[in-house]
């Protein structure tokens, strides 16, 4: 059975804090889907071995957070045939605008309704989308919000569109700053 060990507590916490236990509860706790490749956007689950066996590997607090926006912003509003309000729609204004400065704001609009919808967020304190590099028309959109457990947490995509990877836990590509 897939189990996460209690949370550690904070560097300086008194005995008995729980934190760290309603940090997790809050934010959640999830299956470890990692980019298969950095050339797709294809995941595949995580195993890890256990001492009963081989189990699943979990993530939670902020990494759950941060993978769940990961998968959003990678999958087309719609396409889940279970959930059909989950994705996110910033493709369309890509495709749609011949302005360059109205598609990035509605890139822009499109990354914030995604992270605003999500429950385990309070508000969203900026987004920015940077112009178009002309060489390889990939913009970087960094977005920082406030979890409801009180965070500050910054993602910045770091180029999505160039196969740079994105919303993979512990690996170059994702630059994930949670400020405590």
């Amino acid at each position: 059975m897939t189990s996460l060990p209690p949370p550690p507590a904070p560097p300086g916490a008194p005995p008995g804090d729980d934190s760290a236990v309603r940090r997790r509860a809050l934010l959640g706790i999830g299956v470890r889907a990692d980019l298969v490749s950095t050339i797709d956007i294809a995941r595949d689950l995580v195993l890890r071995t256990a001492a009963t066996g081989v189990d699943l590997a979990l993530v939670d607090g902020v990494d759950t957070l941060d993978q769940d926006l990961a998968i959003g912003l990678t999958t087309l509003r719609g396409s889940d045939p279970f959930n059909l309000q989950f994705g996110f729609l910033g493709l369309r204004p890509l495709v749609d605008q011949t302005s360059p400065v109205l598609a990035r704001e509605a890139l822009r609009a499109a990354v914030v309704q995604l992270v605003a919808a999500d429950p385990r967020v309070r508000r969203v304190v900026d987004a920015t989308v940077s112009p178009p590099d002309k060489a390889s028309r990939v913009m970087n959109v960094t977005v920082t919000f406030e979890s409801v457990t009180g965070d500050p947490v910054t993602v910045d995509t770091g180029g999505l569109a160039s196969g740079a990877a994105f919303g993979v836990l512990d690996t170059p590509g994702v630059n994930l700053v949670v400020t405590r």
